[in-house]
């Protein structure tokens, strides 16, 4: 019934039909926390428990990043993709059903495992099938889908808020398993990866799979089974334990620090909480929804620029000009905020909004944070995911990115758990914390990371990689670890640079 396809754009718009799945829990709670009805349905939720279903999601998205370790190294990347739609179509239906908070948490717990699941499948595959002159192409467009997502899912409960009582949580909610089901149906058209294939000793199917996505069209008698071992590692499995051996772990290291860098600069805590930031600055009713709605649209807008120029652009250094960039806007929106707000009791009965900062200080701070989301969406929202798939070895990648993935989640669930209680205590130094953090990251990448950008043609069976030497592969079947990057801190160039494409 189903035709598997072998067209790059086919797959890539499959596959940003899974990336809307990973927008729509963003911007799906955040319109009604401060609504005077949905405080009273769930009986007017503290910070606590405002952190307990904000966090909910990252939490899941944590438990995703396991889930896909154990699971798709059994089933396949095709099969984990379909379970993963099944788990956020059961998460909606909890959702949509929403009788209190305990549920309300459940709903949004499921989910989070298969956003967190879907935050590691997609990269890998598309590491893995994706040519490699298109991977940055489809990485973002996956981004620009997600983005897509929270803006209409943010714009949908715009709407639906008008009928201010709670049904229009329910139909929000409940509405989220159309793109679910959508990807299910099209997942059937999905190859398999040719990784994966290798990992079960279906070298024939790997090569086959290969040579409908390969470039230059090698021959069969030009890729031999050796050529294929050599691409995607042969089938010898890596742990987790593996990872943080000597000949892997500054590559881990680099991978996981530059997911630190993701959630430390604050981008989620601003996304899910904008609308206290609203608050804050003294926007009320129609004014604050309609201001908590531009980041979004932003978010959109700005990443069609790494869909355009990634390809073409040092990894590295769009990172790290990205992290200053976040590090320095963040600092000064916790400076304007310490040095031109004062304390003020809850606004409307929220512990959580307990600062103030209104009048032309105010809108500085509002047009600060969509300057902060236009920098994000531009640089880290795509670089970090590529970066992190492309440093990582070949065999290492599926179990690597699992690991990178579960840290940036973990990170994720206790930032926006806490968030609602640091806002409360400590106010406007968490935006000066972040910011800080933001730039030690950064400079620590500067100085210390390697480019990932290979000016070789990756997965071409003549390609000299990039790696140590104690780390390569005998076909006596030592471990390999080869990496598409060069060894962690031997830097290059700081220096941006557009990349000419091969003839």
């Amino acid at each position: 019934m189903w035709t598997t396809s072998y067209k790059v754009p086919q797959i890539i718009a499959i596959l940003a039909v899974a990336g809307t799945i990973l927008g729509m829990d963003i911007s799906s709670l955040s319109i009604f926390l401060g609504t005077d009805y949905f405080n009273r349905y769930f009986e007017k939720p503290g910070p606590v428990a405002q952190g307990m279903m904000t966090g909910a999601n990252p939490v899941g998205g944590l438990i995703g990043c396991v889930f896909f370790g154990i699971l798709t190294e059994k089933v396949g990347r095709v099969t984990t993709f379909q379970a993963v739609a099944l788990v956020w179509i059961l998460g909606s239906v909890i959702s949509a059903l929403v009788l209190n908070v305990a549920m309300l948490i459940a709903g949004r717990l499921v989910r989070g495992v298969a956003v967190g699941t879907l935050s590691v499948l997609l990269p890998v595959y598309i590491g893995e099938v994706i040519p490699s002159e298109k991977k940055g192409t489809a990485t973002s467009i996956v981004q620009l889908a997600l983005n897509l997502a929270i803006l209409g899912t943010f714009f949908t409960c715009f709407l639906l808020n008008i009928l201010e009582s709670h049904v229009s949580f329910r139909v929000a909610w409940g509405l989220e398993l159309i793109p679910a089901l959508a990807f299910l149906l099209l997942s059937f058209s999905l190859t398999e990866s040719p990784k994966w294939l290798v990992s079960q000793g279906e070298y024939d199917r790997a090569q086959a799979v290969f040579q409908k996505f390969s470039k230059d069209k090698i021959s069969d008698e030009g890729l031999t089974k050796i050529d294929i071992l050599e691409m995607y590692g042969g089938n010898q499995r890596t742990s987790y334990c593996d990872l943080f051996s000597k000949p892997l772990l500054k590559y881990t290291a680099v991978g996981i620090t530059v997911q630190i860098l993701v959630q430390t600069c604050g981008i989620n805590i601003l996304m899910f909480y904008i609308v206290y930031i609203c608050e804050m600055i003294g926007l009320r009713g129609a004014s604050k929804l309609s201001a908590a709605s531009i980041p979004y649209l932003i978010n959109v807008v700005f990443t069609c620029i790494p869909i355009l120029t990634l390809d073409r652009l040092r990894r590295k250094l769009v990172i790290v000009y990205g992290g200053i960039s976040l590090g320095c806007t963040m600092g000064l929106i916790g400076i304007l905020m310490g040095s031109l707000g004062h304390e003020v009791p809850p606004i409307n009965g929220n512990g959580t909004v307990v600062w103030e900062i209104t009048g032309t200080s105010g809108l500085i701070v509002l047009a600060l944070c969509f300057l902060f989301v236009a920098i994000f969406a531009s640089t880290l929202s795509c670089c970090a995911w590529l970066y992190t798939n492309e440093v990582l070895p070949a065999k290492a990648k599926s179990k690597g990115m699992a690991l990178c993935m579960a840290t940036s989640w973990f990170l994720n669930s206790c930032l926006t758990f806490t968030a609602p209680l640091l806002l409360s205590e400590i106010k406007w130094v968490t935006f000066v914390l972040l910011g800080a953090m933001t730039l030690i990251l950064s400079a620590i990448i500067a100085v210390w990371f390697p480019e990932t950008r290979a000016v070789v043609e990756p997965n071409s069976p003549n390609q000299e990689p990039f790696s140590d030497k104690k780390g390569d592969e005998s076909l006596s079947g030592e471990a390999n670890f080869r990496s598409s990057a060069p060894s962690p801190f031997l830097c290059e160039t700081n220096k941006i640079e557009l990349i000419n494409e091969r003839n």
